[in-house]
């Protein structure tokens, strides 16, 4: 993950945008629609903004740029899923559905 995505991920968890599975730390929106949430979404572009115009080490990598910025932020925003991914498997199961394969004595 380069620089560029981790600050797109920090404010999105900053913001409460995305969220991070306690237990297997994995990035997620929510069941509670805060991905699409105006006032969440509106503070995260807000806070892109405003480091792109008042910090410097931040202007520097996003070229003074804040929508390079906020394009990463909302592409990251959309790309995480509803839910953490491995919570939603069910346990003894593979991610692809395949049962486990469990030795019978």
């Amino acid at each position: 993950m380069g620089k560029k995505q981790e600050i797109a991920i920090g404010i999105a968890l900053q913001t409460r945008v995305l969220k991070t599975c306690p237990i297997h730390n994995q990035l997620y929106c929510g069941d509670d629609e805060q991905c699409v949430d105006n006032e969440h979404m509106a503070r995260a572009f807000a806070v892109a903004i405003e480091l792109v115009h008042q910090h410097a080490p931040y202007a520097e990598e996003f070229h003074n740029d804040p929508h390079e910025l906020t394009d990463l932020l909302s592409f990251t925003i959309a790309a995480a899923p509803a839910c953490c991914p491995e919570c939603v498997t069910p346990p003894g199961r593979y991610a692809t559905g395949e049962e486990a394969r469990i030795p019978v004595a």
